[in-house]
């Protein structure tokens, strides 16, 4: 049963991209903010996740092939099968990349201070040209001075080009993440295998030899 092989090298690859977007969380339930994560490169973790899940998806064919268990196309099988077994599959492998996730997540690096988002430039109506002085420090930017408006108003033009990306969702429970993860990649397999009329039953000589 190459679908299961199939199932478990997608819940697999799955995994490895949620290591490399989201964010073990904190004890109040979010992440410090500033801090840097240290997130393992693709290849190890790709191979590992992905390789982990086709060997279990195949050692788990391998067991229910010698049992009997067959996929074939006939419309009049119930397919309840089918997405029983893929979906206890996906839930197991889930709960596999949960374990895993829980021992070996993101780790933090050293907290870094996020640089604030820095004026591309000042308009301003009053002043002697030259870098801005703020409470932050120094803003690099440029001064236009126009005598003819009021001199006590000032325009900040913000650099939006500089704001740090903030898209890091957090894993509070991946006990609950990644089986719901898992059984949803399972069941559209499973759906898939049953809009072409797949269905999994027992085949029939295994019954007449037993």
């Amino acid at each position: 049963m190459a679908v299961l092989a199939a199932v478990g090298a997608s819940i697999g690859g799955a995994a490895a991209v949620v290591w490399h977007v989201a964010i073990a969380g904190s004890v109040d339930g979010a992440p410090e903010f500033g801090t840097a994560y240290l997130r393992p490169s693709w290849f190890p973790v790709t191979f590992y996740l992905v390789g982990a899940g086709l060997a279990i998806g195949l050692a788990a064919a391998s067991f229910l092939v010698d049992s009997g268990l067959r996929l074939v196309q006939d419309r009049q099988r119930s397919r309840m099968h089918l997405f029983g077994l893929l979906i206890v599959v996906g839930a197991a492998l889930g709960a596999g990349s949960a374990l895993a996730w829980a021992h070996w997540p993101p780790q933090p690096a050293e907290a870094v201070v996020m640089s604030p988002v820095w004026p591309r430039y000042f308009e301003t109506n009053g002043g002697a040209a030259g870098p801005h002085q703020s409470l932050y420090g120094v803003a690099i930017g440029e001064i236009s001075v126009d005598p003819d408006v009021d001199t006590n108003s000032a325009t900040i033009i913000l650099d939006s080009e500089v704001a740090p990306s903030t898209f890091a969702p957090t894993i509070g429970n991946p006990w609950l993440v990644f089986p719901i993860g898992g059984v949803a990649i399972a069941a559209l397999a499973a759906l898939s295998l049953s809009l072409r009329d797949f269905r999994l039953v027992v085949s029939r000589s295994d019954q007449q030899a037993r």
